[in-house]
């Protein structure tokens, strides 16, 4: 697939609010390095702003994801444990492919409240779409019955969210390896589902 101007645009600035921090970063930056002219608009043509090339990205981290993960295909699976590493794999290689934008967002997101509320609503957008519909399912599997589905949800995938910000600070994640801890975390919850024990 051809890159578009905007995401040529979009991956320069990542780039370089990486490198040299998002406030140190200018537009006139990012449009030399795009090889536009500088102050021309030919950064203001893709993005009214620096923040709204975060906003955008995360949104497309968010839409990405959905569009590659359909929750009848992880049901059909009628494997709590196959639908679990499904869901996990998915979050990591998203998560993989957009580590720059998240590192950045980690670091500046507390400066930049428009970021903090971009964060939520891809986050809402993306538990409303995948996990929360999936966990249902899964829970009416299982027997379960609970009104804390997205409760539910933080604590089964939280694990797979830090394993992931473990990753973006550049830790090993405790020397462990995407299987090793995917299938260690997968066993566990998939025993939970199975066992019918009360929520």
């Amino acid at each position: 697939m051809t890159k578009t101007s905007q995401d040529q645009i979009f991956e320069i600035a990542i780039h370089l609010f990486s490198e040299r921090g998002f406030r140190e970063t200018t537009v006139g930056d990012i449009e030399r390095a795009a090889g536009l002219t500088p102050r021309a608009g030919g950064f203001y043509r893709h993005f009214s702003s620096k923040e709204e090339v975060l906003v955008k990205g995360l949104r497309r981290m968010s839409d990405e994801m959905i569009e590659e993960l359909h929750i009848e295909d992880v049901a059909a699976l009628g494997n709590p444990r196959a639908e679990l590493l499904m869901i996990a794999k998915s979050l990591i290689k998203h998560a993989e492919v957009y580590r720059p934008l998240r590192v950045i967002l980690q670091r500046e997101a507390h400066t930049l409240p428009i970021l903090q509320d971009a964060a939520r609503q891809a986050n809402a957008h993306l538990a409303a779409m995948d996990v929360v519909p999936w966990l249902e399912h899964a829970l009416r599997r299982a027997g379960r019955t609970t009104h804390n589905v997205r409760e539910i949800g933080l604590i089964v995938f939280g694990p797979v969210l830090v394993y992931i910000l473990a990753i973006d600070r550049g830790d090993a994640a405790f020397g462990l390896k995407d299987e090793t801890f995917l299938e260690a975390w997968a066993e566990h919850w998939a025993a939970w589902f199975e066992s019918g024990a009360g929520v």
